[in-house]
Protein backbone atom coordinates (compact mmCIF):
# COMPACT_ATOMS: atom_id res chain seq x y z
CA UNK A 1 0.00 0.00 0.00
CA UNK A 2 1.36 3.41 -0.96
CA UNK A 3 1.99 5.83 1.88
CA UNK A 4 0.39 9.28 1.50
CA UNK A 5 1.55 12.73 2.54
CA UNK A 6 -0.13 16.13 2.55
CA UNK A 7 1.67 19.47 2.86
CA UNK A 8 -0.64 22.38 3.61
CA UNK A 9 -3.70 21.79 5.79
CA UNK A 10 -5.84 24.72 4.71
CA UNK A 11 -9.40 24.22 3.52
CA UNK A 12 -8.54 22.05 0.51
CA UNK A 13 -5.45 20.37 1.96
CA UNK A 14 -7.12 19.83 5.30
CA UNK A 15 -10.07 18.26 3.54
CA UNK A 16 -7.77 15.94 1.59
CA UNK A 17 -5.94 14.97 4.78
CA UNK A 18 -9.18 14.20 6.63
CA UNK A 19 -10.39 12.00 3.77
CA UNK A 20 -7.06 10.17 3.65
CA UNK A 21 -7.07 9.77 7.44
CA UNK A 22 -10.41 7.93 7.24
CA UNK A 23 -8.73 5.18 5.20
CA UNK A 24 -6.20 2.65 6.45
CA UNK A 25 -3.48 4.26 4.33
CA UNK A 26 -0.40 5.49 6.26
CA UNK A 27 -0.47 9.30 6.34
CA UNK A 28 2.17 11.96 7.06
CA UNK A 29 1.32 15.67 7.14
CA UNK A 30 2.96 19.06 7.54
CA UNK A 31 1.71 22.61 8.05
CA UNK A 32 3.30 25.69 9.58
CA UNK A 33 0.41 25.66 12.06
CA UNK A 34 0.60 22.46 14.15
CA UNK A 35 -3.14 22.73 14.90
CA UNK A 36 -4.25 23.45 11.34
CA UNK A 37 -6.17 20.20 10.83
CA UNK A 38 -8.24 20.75 13.96
CA UNK A 39 -10.20 23.49 12.19
CA UNK A 40 -11.97 20.96 9.97
CA UNK A 41 -14.65 18.36 10.73
CA UNK A 42 -12.96 15.10 11.82
CA UNK A 43 -9.64 16.93 11.87
CA UNK A 44 -8.78 15.00 15.00
CA UNK A 45 -8.31 11.94 12.76
CA UNK A 46 -5.33 13.56 11.03
CA UNK A 47 -2.00 12.56 12.62
CA UNK A 48 0.18 15.24 14.27
CA UNK A 49 2.22 17.34 11.86
CA UNK A 50 5.82 16.28 11.35
CA UNK A 51 8.78 18.60 11.90
CA UNK A 52 9.36 19.42 8.23
CA UNK A 53 8.40 18.74 4.64
CA UNK A 54 11.54 16.60 4.38
CA UNK A 55 10.13 14.33 7.09
CA UNK A 56 6.89 14.00 5.13
CA UNK A 57 8.89 12.95 2.06
CA UNK A 58 10.74 10.32 4.08
CA UNK A 59 7.45 8.87 5.34
CA UNK A 60 5.38 8.96 2.15
CA UNK A 61 5.40 7.64 -1.40
CA UNK A 62 2.94 10.21 -2.79
CA UNK A 63 2.92 13.74 -1.34
CA UNK A 64 0.09 16.12 -2.21
CA UNK A 65 1.06 19.80 -1.96
CA UNK A 66 -1.85 22.15 -1.32
CA UNK A 67 -0.44 25.55 -0.45
CA UNK A 68 -1.38 29.01 -1.73
CA UNK A 69 0.93 29.94 -4.60
CA UNK A 70 4.07 29.08 -6.57
CA UNK A 71 6.38 30.77 -4.05
CA UNK A 72 5.05 28.52 -1.31
CA UNK A 73 5.33 25.41 -3.49
CA UNK A 74 8.99 26.26 -4.16
CA UNK A 75 9.62 26.67 -0.43
CA UNK A 76 8.01 23.27 0.18
CA UNK A 77 10.28 21.66 -2.43
CA UNK A 78 13.60 23.35 -1.71
CA UNK A 79 16.05 23.75 1.13
CA UNK A 80 17.31 21.44 3.85
CA UNK A 81 13.78 20.97 5.17
CA UNK A 82 12.11 20.63 1.75
CA UNK A 83 10.57 17.61 0.09
CA UNK A 84 13.53 17.14 -2.25
CA UNK A 85 15.92 16.96 0.72
CA UNK A 86 13.95 14.04 2.13
CA UNK A 87 13.23 12.41 -1.21
CA UNK A 88 13.68 8.71 -1.81
CA UNK A 89 13.57 6.67 -4.99
CA UNK A 90 10.08 6.55 -6.46
CA UNK A 91 8.70 9.61 -4.62
CA UNK A 92 5.89 11.38 -6.47
CA UNK A 93 5.00 14.97 -5.57
CA UNK A 94 1.50 16.03 -6.61
CA UNK A 95 1.29 19.80 -7.01
CA UNK A 96 -2.36 20.66 -6.43
CA UNK A 97 -1.88 24.39 -5.85
CA UNK A 98 -2.98 26.50 -8.82
CA UNK A 99 0.19 27.92 -10.36
CA UNK A 100 1.50 29.03 -13.75
CA UNK A 101 2.56 26.33 -16.20
CA UNK A 102 6.05 27.87 -16.44
CA UNK A 103 6.60 27.41 -12.70
CA UNK A 104 5.24 23.88 -12.92
CA UNK A 105 7.64 22.96 -15.73
CA UNK A 106 10.60 24.36 -13.77
CA UNK A 107 9.53 22.34 -10.71
CA UNK A 108 9.35 19.16 -12.78
CA UNK A 109 12.86 19.72 -14.10
CA UNK A 110 14.38 20.50 -10.70
CA UNK A 111 12.63 17.57 -9.02
CA UNK A 112 13.74 15.20 -11.78
CA UNK A 113 17.37 15.96 -10.91
CA UNK A 114 16.61 14.55 -7.44
CA UNK A 115 14.85 11.51 -8.91
CA UNK A 116 11.41 12.83 -7.97
CA UNK A 117 8.41 12.89 -10.31
CA UNK A 118 6.18 15.97 -10.14
CA UNK A 119 2.54 15.47 -11.14
CA UNK A 120 0.06 18.32 -11.48
CA UNK A 121 -3.45 17.95 -10.13
CA UNK A 122 -5.88 20.83 -10.35
CA UNK A 123 -8.55 20.50 -7.68
CA UNK A 124 -12.02 21.93 -7.19
CA UNK A 125 -14.83 21.19 -4.77
CA UNK A 126 -18.37 22.28 -3.88
CA UNK A 127 -18.26 24.92 -1.10
CA UNK A 128 -17.61 23.58 2.41
CA UNK A 129 -17.54 19.91 1.34
CA UNK A 130 -13.78 19.38 1.27
CA UNK A 131 -13.81 16.84 4.10
CA UNK A 132 -16.69 14.85 2.58
CA UNK A 133 -14.70 13.34 -0.27
CA UNK A 134 -16.21 15.81 -2.75
CA UNK A 135 -12.94 17.10 -4.22
CA UNK A 136 -12.53 16.67 -7.99
CA UNK A 137 -9.00 16.12 -9.32
CA UNK A 138 -7.71 17.01 -12.80
CA UNK A 139 -4.38 15.27 -13.33
CA UNK A 140 -1.54 15.88 -15.74
CA UNK A 141 0.94 12.99 -15.79
CA UNK A 142 2.37 10.20 -17.87
CA UNK A 143 -0.23 7.38 -18.00
CA UNK A 144 1.88 4.89 -16.05
CA UNK A 145 2.55 7.44 -13.29
CA UNK A 146 -1.13 8.30 -13.05
CA UNK A 147 -2.09 4.66 -12.70
CA UNK A 148 0.59 4.10 -10.06
CA UNK A 149 -0.64 6.91 -7.78
CA UNK A 150 -4.33 6.74 -8.65
CA UNK A 151 -5.28 4.81 -5.50
CA UNK A 152 -4.02 7.66 -3.32
CA UNK A 153 -5.83 10.32 -5.33
CA UNK A 154 -9.06 8.34 -5.22
CA UNK A 155 -8.89 8.22 -1.43
CA UNK A 156 -9.63 11.94 -1.15
CA UNK A 157 -11.60 12.71 -4.34
CA UNK A 158 -15.08 11.93 -5.59
CA UNK A 159 -13.65 11.87 -9.10
CA UNK A 160 -10.12 12.01 -10.45
CA UNK A 161 -9.59 12.45 -14.18
CA UNK A 162 -6.42 11.94 -16.19
CA UNK A 163 -6.52 15.01 -18.43
CA UNK A 164 -3.35 14.20 -20.37
CA UNK A 165 0.43 14.45 -20.06
CA UNK A 166 2.39 16.65 -17.65
CA UNK A 167 0.80 20.11 -17.37
CA UNK A 168 -2.63 19.06 -18.65
CA UNK A 169 -4.22 18.98 -15.21
CA UNK A 170 -3.02 22.46 -14.29
CA UNK A 171 -4.01 23.80 -17.70
CA UNK A 172 -7.52 22.44 -17.13
CA UNK A 173 -7.74 24.12 -13.72
CA UNK A 174 -6.43 27.47 -14.97
CA UNK A 175 -8.86 27.51 -17.92
CA UNK A 176 -11.75 26.45 -15.69
CA UNK A 177 -10.97 29.18 -13.16
CA UNK A 178 -10.97 31.76 -15.95
CA UNK A 179 -14.45 30.60 -16.93
CA UNK A 180 -15.60 30.53 -13.31
CA UNK A 181 -14.58 34.11 -12.53
CA UNK A 182 -15.92 35.33 -15.86
CA UNK A 183 -19.35 34.12 -14.72
CA UNK A 184 -18.91 36.26 -11.61
CA UNK A 185 -18.45 39.29 -13.83
CA UNK A 186 -21.64 38.36 -15.67
CA UNK A 187 -23.47 37.88 -12.36
CA UNK A 188 -22.25 41.21 -11.02
CA UNK A 189 -23.53 43.13 -14.04
CA UNK A 190 -26.81 41.21 -14.05
CA UNK A 191 -27.34 41.86 -10.34
CA UNK A 192 -26.64 45.55 -10.80
CA UNK A 193 -29.19 45.73 -13.61
CA UNK A 194 -31.79 43.73 -11.66
CA UNK A 195 -31.41 45.87 -8.54
CA UNK A 196 -31.92 49.04 -10.57
CA UNK A 197 -35.20 47.54 -11.76
CA UNK A 198 -36.25 46.86 -8.16
CA UNK A 199 -35.69 43.11 -8.29
CA UNK A 200 -34.84 41.17 -5.12
CA UNK A 201 -31.52 39.57 -6.11
CA UNK A 202 -31.93 36.85 -3.46
CA UNK A 203 -35.12 35.70 -5.18
CA UNK A 204 -33.39 35.95 -8.56
CA UNK A 205 -30.69 33.64 -7.18
CA UNK A 206 -33.35 31.09 -6.21
CA UNK A 207 -34.84 31.20 -9.71
CA UNK A 208 -31.37 30.79 -11.20
CA UNK A 209 -30.62 27.79 -9.00
CA UNK A 210 -33.83 26.04 -10.03
CA UNK A 211 -33.39 26.82 -13.73
CA UNK A 212 -29.84 25.42 -13.72
CA UNK A 213 -30.58 22.29 -11.69
CA UNK A 214 -29.33 20.06 -14.52
CA UNK A 215 -26.27 22.11 -15.40
CA UNK A 216 -25.19 25.72 -15.64
CA UNK A 217 -25.01 27.70 -18.85
CA UNK A 218 -21.28 27.07 -18.94
CA UNK A 219 -21.88 23.31 -18.70
CA UNK A 220 -24.35 23.41 -21.59
CA UNK A 221 -21.90 25.41 -23.71
CA UNK A 222 -18.94 23.14 -22.94
CA UNK A 223 -20.95 19.99 -23.68
CA UNK A 224 -21.91 21.28 -27.12
CA UNK A 225 -18.33 22.44 -27.76
CA UNK A 226 -16.96 19.01 -26.82
CA UNK A 227 -19.42 17.37 -29.23
CA UNK A 228 -18.59 19.67 -32.15
CA UNK A 229 -16.51 16.98 -33.87
CA UNK A 230 -19.47 14.62 -34.08
CA UNK A 231 -21.28 14.03 -37.36
CA UNK A 232 -23.20 17.23 -38.11
CA UNK A 233 -26.95 16.87 -37.84
CA UNK A 234 -29.40 18.52 -40.23
CA UNK A 235 -30.42 21.94 -39.03
CA UNK A 236 -27.43 22.62 -36.78
CA UNK A 237 -26.43 25.78 -38.66
CA UNK A 238 -29.98 27.04 -38.38
CA UNK A 239 -29.94 26.27 -34.67
CA UNK A 240 -26.74 28.27 -34.25
CA UNK A 241 -28.29 31.20 -36.09
CA UNK A 242 -31.40 30.91 -33.92
CA UNK A 243 -29.37 30.83 -30.68
CA UNK A 244 -27.38 33.84 -31.83
CA UNK A 245 -30.52 35.78 -32.77
CA UNK A 246 -32.24 35.00 -29.47
CA UNK A 247 -29.13 35.97 -27.52
CA UNK A 248 -28.80 39.27 -29.40
CA UNK A 249 -32.50 39.97 -28.84
CA UNK A 250 -32.19 39.39 -25.09
CA UNK A 251 -28.91 41.27 -24.81
CA UNK A 252 -30.48 44.12 -26.78
CA UNK A 253 -33.30 44.27 -24.24
CA UNK A 254 -30.73 44.33 -21.43
CA UNK A 255 -28.85 47.13 -23.21
CA UNK A 256 -31.99 49.22 -23.51
CA UNK A 257 -32.84 48.55 -19.88
CA UNK A 258 -29.33 49.54 -18.75
CA UNK A 259 -29.48 52.74 -20.80
CA UNK A 260 -32.77 53.62 -19.16
CA UNK A 261 -31.11 53.43 -15.75
CA UNK A 262 -27.96 55.25 -16.88
CA UNK A 263 -25.81 52.12 -16.46
CA UNK A 264 -22.76 51.24 -18.51
CA UNK A 265 -22.32 47.46 -18.64
CA UNK A 266 -19.19 46.51 -20.66
CA UNK A 267 -20.20 42.88 -20.87
CA UNK A 268 -23.12 43.78 -23.15
CA UNK A 269 -20.87 45.22 -25.85
CA UNK A 270 -18.52 42.25 -25.49
CA UNK A 271 -21.37 39.77 -25.93
CA UNK A 272 -22.59 41.54 -29.05
CA UNK A 273 -19.11 41.63 -30.59
CA UNK A 274 -18.54 37.97 -29.63
CA UNK A 275 -21.94 36.64 -30.74
CA UNK A 276 -20.49 34.34 -33.41
CA UNK A 277 -18.00 32.88 -30.92
CA UNK A 278 -20.72 32.31 -28.33
CA UNK A 279 -22.91 30.44 -30.82
CA UNK A 280 -19.97 28.51 -32.32
CA UNK A 281 -20.60 25.16 -30.57
CA UNK A 282 -23.92 24.76 -32.35
CA UNK A 283 -22.42 25.57 -35.76
CA UNK A 284 -21.01 22.16 -36.71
Amino acid sequence: MLRAGVVGLGQMGGGAAVCLARTERPLAVYDVDPQAARRWPDGNLVPPVLDSCAEVARNADVVVVLVVDAAQVWSVLRGPDGLLAGAHSGLVVVVASTIALTDLAAMRDEAAEAGVVVVDCGVTCPPNEHTRKRIIGMVGAEPEVFERIREVLEDFTQCVMHMGGPGAGMATKVARNMMYYATWLAASECALLAEKAGVDVAKMAQVNKLSEADGSGTTVWLNFWAARGNTPQPGFAAKADFIKSVMLKDVGAADAMAAGYGLTLPLIDLMVSSADQIAAPWRR
